[in-house]
């Protein structure tokens, strides 16, 4: 890099690297610093003079808490962000977002730029609303099971009663109309009550190596989905996630990316697996209608619904099983139209969700 230097270390360059909030740093292949600004200096917790006569190895990176995946991003050709946690001198722990671009001249990389950016702001107020979702469904779920418990008894017995006089009694219409109405709207009662535990009753993640396409599988098995692919045939990944809470999740958006391409003349459900912030995750893929913006904010609500039947738990469901085993739920805009859902397997970033 000696004919870069002059520029490199001209004032011209230190007063633009200066205007800029994030971290720059300048480095030749050997990871020598040849510039960098104040920012980089104040994000790393070391002097700008120090940084300037660093060496950007195993010693410098030590602060993070993935610095062979650093060091690594910083020698490969991965042109996509990293995410990292670096812990400053004083103990306290930064989020960071970091970004490399490499100087190439005449097909040769001769440095390397990179860029650190502070994200724990945003860090932060994910995990805040992390916690007041878990606050509010903790206390829905305490408000539904105390409802759940007082009405499954009353339920059974309404219901219950009602299938025993059609049995037994041959009522004219339109008496043996109205009971039909109180036995079916017993029965939906019911279905909404099971729905309900099933939410908030806990479930303990037990995390493990699964491979991917095996819990794809299983959530396929008693599904009547004529229309649902399972591709490719080989090469799926493996994941640490919790087996049973991941299928069960898979099986509510699979039912509903079924329902969502019912009536269609080509109905097409796609089960995949897709990278996701450098880890394996399932997806399903519909080209139904699609989830119209004005509502999207609400899928993942219970009770929430668009259909004139149902519950409205799946999806709800789907993400509390996720995000208990830390992982989460995603949606996108699948390629060509329809719905993309992304289950994130635990330990996939959630800062830059994408969702739309």
């Amino acid at each position: 890099m000696p004919f870069m230097l002059p520029f490199i270390q001209s004032t011209y360059l230190s007063t633009l690297l200066e205007c800029m909030a994030a971290g720059v740093l300048i480095m030749n292949t050997r990871g020598d610093v040849y510039a960098a600004n104040q920012a980089a200096g104040d994000l790393l917790g070391m002097d700008r003079k120090a940084l300037l006569a660093a060496r950007v190895d195993a010693r410098t990176l030590a602060g993070f808490s993935n610095p062979r995946e650093v060091e690594d991003y910083l020698a490969g050709t991965d042109a996509g962000p990293l995410q990292a946690v670096y812990t400053l001198p004083d103990g306290s722990e930064r989020h960071y977002t970091l970004s490399r671009s490499r100087l190439v001249e005449y097909g040769k990389v001769f440095g390397v730029v990179l860029q650190i950016t502070d994200v724990t702001h945003i860090f932060q107020a994910h995990e805040r609303e992390k916690r007041i979702n878990t606050q509010r469904i903790e206390a829905l779920g305490q408000l539904s099971m105390a409802i759940a418990h007082q009405l499954r008894n009353p339920l059974m017995t309404i219901g219950g009663f009602a299938a025993l006089l059609e049995r037994r009694c041959a009522l004219d219409a339109p008496c043996a109309d109205y009971l039909t109405a109180i036995r079916e709207g017993a029965a939906r009662l019911e279905a909404v009550v099971r729905e309900v535990t099933a939410f908030t009753a806990p479930r303990a993640p037990a995390p493990a190596a699964c491979a991917l396409r095996a819990v794809a599988r299983e959530a396929l098995e008693g599904l009547d989905a004529h229309a649902v692919n399972l591709t490719p045939e080989d090469g799926w990944p493996q994941a640490v996630l919790d087996p049973d809470l991941t299928r069960d999740a898979l099986r509510e958006v699979l039912l509903n990316a079924v329902e969502a391409v019912a009536g269609r003349d080509a109905p097409r459900v796609e089960v995949s697996w897709r990278m996701r912030e450098g880890l394996p995750a399932l997806s399903v893929a519909d080209d139904g209608p699609g989830i119209a913006g004005d509502i999207l904010p609400f899928v993942f609500d219970p009770f929430f619904t668009t259909k004139s039947v149902g519950v409205g738990m799946g999806l709800a469901k789907a993400r509390r099983w996720m995000r208990e085993q830390g992982g989460d739920i995603r949606l996108e805009a699948a390629p060509g139209g329809g719905t993309l859902v992304l289950l994130l397997p635990p330990g996939a970033n959630t800062l830059n969700t994408g969702e739309i």
